[in-house]
């Protein structure tokens, strides 16, 4: 008979989980091609309309931004130029908006 949940039990599961990346389409097509013992890139970044998200080596947010720097500083001035426009924009729509 399987113990119960317990939430020592809970916690270790969820921390098991967090350690594995997920497998999307992309995993699917590398392992088509055999290009699936290649190591993973390390280092990702998504950038909407809001914000933006960085991971890389561990490390989130601007520390993130930190290593992508040294490894393409190019992304990394790209993305500021994009919030500072992104910024910008926001402040020139609510100056014109809230105007008495």
């Amino acid at each position: 008979m399987p113990g119960f949940w317990s939430l020592r039990r809970i916690r270790a599961y969820l921390a098991m989980q967090r350690r594995f990346e997920p497998y999307n389409a992309a995993d699917a097509f590398a392992e088509e091609i055999g290009g699936a013992d290649a190591p993973p890139e390390g280092a990702y970044l998504r950038i909407s309309a809001f914000g933006f998200r960085a991971e890389a080596e561990g490390k989130t947010g601007f520390a993130a931004l930190k290593v992508i720097r040294q490894q393409t500083p190019a992304v990394v001035h790209a993305l500021y130029t994009y919030l500072a426009v992104l910024g910008l924009l926001s402040a020139l729509a609510l100056g014109t908006f809230l105007q008495k």
